[in-house]
């Protein structure tokens, strides 16, 4: 009779640590994965990029970090910084097609560049790039979470 009191209580235990991690997990996730990222994406590439990072709780004590940059026109950005591109033309849209007749960027010394066709070089410059966020930042969260159950067990006199 005491082994299965014993048991349950062990049971109730963990059902209540897996419900806090479960209830938590989001919160550490942001301060330990993501806020961090974002600020390296800032410096890296822009604003823009920082933002379409993203958490998502995908099911029971589990988040996982998603990047979805896009263009005005729906395209996905992200992927073609991530995993790079090979050389190709850029071509200004036209004013019939809803663009402008001209493609414009700011050169390296800070003038205005205009052009109706740009062969762009290509970049390999993000290759992996959520992957390595995870990878460099997930044993932090792992570690914050045995630190927030361990500290939440002794409060709790688990």
């Amino acid at each position: 009779m005491s082994l299965d009191l014993t048991k349950q209580r062990l049971q109730s235990a963990k059902n209540r640590i897996d419900t806090y991690i479960d209830q938590n997990i989001f919160q550490w996730a942001m301060e330990t994965v993501l806020l961090p990222a974002r600020t390296d994406l800032e410096k890296s590439i822009n604003d823009r990029a920082a933002e379409a990072l993203k958490l998502e709780k995908t099911g029971f004590m589990k988040v996982d970090l998603v990047w979805d940059l896009r263009s005005e026109e729906g395209a996905p950005l992200h992927f073609y910084l991530e995993f790079g591109t090979g050389p190709h033309i850029i071509r200004a849209k036209g004013r019939e097609q809803g663009g402008a007749d001209a493609l414009h960027w700011t050169g390296p010394s800070g003038e205005s560049r205009f052009a109706k066709v740009v062969q762009h070089p290509g970049s390999q410059k993000h290759v992996g790039l959520v992957d390595g966020i995870k990878e460099e930042r997930l044993p932090a969260l792992r570690e914050r979470i045995i630190s927030e159950t361990q500290n939440r067990m002794e409060i709790d006199s688990i």
